[in-house]
Order: structure tokens, then sequence, then C-alpha cells
């Protein structure tokens, strides 16, 4: 059994051996439920991974963000806000 300390905010952190073994990630979300003295922390469901769904289609949808990222990125330059 690990030992950990909760901060001023309530927030813990989960041992990395655990995180490792149970593939938490940064943004990872979780559902919490008391039962009894026990606090309990479960992985959400994840919601459906839309590229996966997409395939191919998915290629093409990225391709276009890209391009419009640079043309963002080209506008705020040219605004002089970047």
């Amino acid at each position: 059994m690990v030992k950990v300390k909760a901060s001023s905010k309530g927030q813990i952190v989960i041992p990395k051996d655990i995180r490792d073994k149970l593939g938490i990630r940064a943004g990872s979300v979780f559902e919490v439920t008391l039962e009894g003295n026990r606090i309990v922390l479960e992985p959400s469901a994840k919601p459906p991974d839309v590229f996966v769904e997409l395939g191919e289609e998915s290629e093409k949808i990225l391709e276009e963000l890209r391009r419009d990222e640079e043309r963002i990125k080209r506008l705020l330059r040219d605004l002089g806000v970047e």
C-alpha cells in the first residue's frame, strides 16, 4: 500500500506505477463515488474516437484542419496579434 497526501485543494497524486498499469494519462476522466469510508475512482466510459470511426475520411478532415490552422496563424501574424 502506498500513502499519498492531499494538497490544500484536496488533490492527490496517483502513483506512477498505478497510472502506467491502468493507462491513466493527463486528461483521463474519472467517476468518483463514496462507498462507506472509501473513495472510489473509476475511469469514465471513453467517448467514441471519431477519427477511428471515420477511417480514411479522417485523414482528409485532419489535413483541412492543418491548412486552416496555417491560415489562422498567417492572419494573426498579418494583423500583428501573434
